[in-house]
């Protein structure tokens, strides 16, 4: 009886989310950020490679030989069909009751395809991406006193949460270059993906068995994405540029399903199905960035945007907004210099060098409202392709995420991505044989 009565109370923890705070001294984590477990996964942000490493959005900047997801109006400056992939590579850093944590992630980035319909008028966009990742495993020991179990000692476990999978973005668009200097884009969307949340319970006695609770939730939903761009040659002297851009991406309903499996005997057995939860009544939040980008002449640029996400009106499973999330602000300032000139004759006059800060405000608030933002150091170098328009881009981010304060965990993030860029012109008709 003391078994079933134990395990009731721990399948109740694992169902309404009662178990010891994940933020606790005596706990430790692997595979990705702590934060990663709530609501949908850690937020990705849309961002170019050439952008990513000034530290910025990219709304209001554009490269004609690397393509972008973030503003869908720049693929009407289409002139090569590019094709681009990303790699990443992220390390956690952590320090609990002074022993360091460290944990690594790697995953595929963005894959995107732009190719101009009418060059530098009309351009077409295919992508996925990835929108949010969930990552981690916490452990904790616990402690049931002689009157709380039959073996009239002291009786410990430990509880091992898990988590993985994350929201994925089907992405086609458009962008339309109205005139001269201004160009509109838009591009509907696909949100798929599980997140997938599973807890063990081992005894440390014999009489009691492991308990094991797996909880799958599948969402996709329909969205949408608009954008604007505008830049003016000349605006303050001769050969400069300035261009500012601004995008919004509707709120998405997400068509939500859950069930609980459990894992008996060496197989999969099916607590609740689908059917015993009903239709869930996610939403993903409303998104919006703007920005501007100045070229004081082809080689030096300055840009500054700003990214928010409505995230305190995001709704759970059961259609209920979630006390754990708050609207959240992104603001990055960068840099970026060619070097690489065709009279160039050193080595390191080949490169585009990036860099740049951020500041993320998060989309999470803890108790006492602590925010969990982050601030970052970003830094890239372009390799561009002495014989074509392909590059290679390598790109690092070194920040700080979190807090000490109220039980909470401060971590050390660091990234490096690199993409693959195939530029060319295609589709071209000779006229000489």
């Amino acid at each position: 009886m003391k078994q079933i009565v134990i395990t009731a109370a721990i399948i109740s923890g694992f169902l309404f989310g009662t178990m010891v705070s994940e933020s606790e001294g005596n706990d430790i984590w692997k595979g990705g950020s702590i934060y990663s477990q709530y609501g949908l996964g850690t937020p990705h942000d849309f961002r170019s490679m050439y952008a990513d490493g000034m530290g910025i959005h990219g709304t209001a900047v554009y490269d004609r030989r690397i393509p972008g997801l973030a503003n869908p109006a720049s693929w009407s400056r289409t002139v090569f069909t590019n094709i681009n992939g990303v790699f990443e590579i992220n390390n956690f850093e952590s320090t609990i009751e002074g022993n360091p944590v460290t944990t690594s992630q790697f995953q595929a980035g963005p894959i995107q395809l732009v190719f101009p319909v009418k060059r530098d008028r009309i351009g077409i966009s295919f992508s996925i991406s990835p929108l949010t990742s969930a990552r981690y495993t916490t452990i904790s020991e616990n402690l049931l006193d002689p009157g709380q179990n039959h073996t009239r000692e002291d009786l410990s476990y430990f509880i091992l949460n898990s988590g993985s999978g994350g929201m994925n973005k089907i992405e086609a668009g458009i962008g339309v270059r109205l005139t001269s200097a201004i160009s509109v884009g838009y591009a509907p969307s696909l949100l798929l993906g599980v997140i997938h949340r599973e807890q063990n319970v081992e005894f440390d006695h014999a009489d009691y068995r492991p308990v094991n609770l797996r909880e799958s939730t599948s969402h996709y939903g329909f969205g949408n994405r608009f954008g604007i761009y505008i830049d003016t040659q000349s605006a303050f002297r001769q050969n400069d540029r300035l261009a500012a851009g601004a995008t919004v991406s509707l709120p998405v309903n997400l068509h939500s399903e859950r069930r609980l499996e459990s894992r008996i005997n060496g197989s999969d057995e099916t607590i609740n199905p689908a059917s015993y939860y009903g239709d869930g009544q996610a939403t993903y939040p409303l998104e919006a960035s703007a920005g501007f980008s100045y070229n004081l002449n082809p080689y030096l640029m300055i840009s500054a945007d700003a990214l928010y996400q409505n995230w305190d009106e995001y709704t759970n499973f059961e259609g209920e907004s979630d006390p754990f999330f708050t609207d959240r602000m992104k603001i990055g300032l960068g840099s970026q210099y060619v070097a690489a000139r065709r009279d160039g004759n050193t080595f390191f006059s080949r490169f585009i060098y990036r860099m740049g800060v951020s500041y993320d405000t998060g989309s999470l608030k803890m108790d006492d409202n602590n925010t969990i933002d982050t601030f970052s150091l970003n830094a890239g170098i372009g390799i561009p392709s002495s014989r074509t328009n392909s590059s290679i881009n390598i790109n690092a981010e070194y920040g700080f995420r979190g807090t000490d304060s109220g039980d909470l965990i401060s971590e050390r993030v660091f990234a490096l991505k690199v993409s693959f860029n195939l530029s060319e012109l295609m589709f071209i008709q000779r006229r000489l044989q």
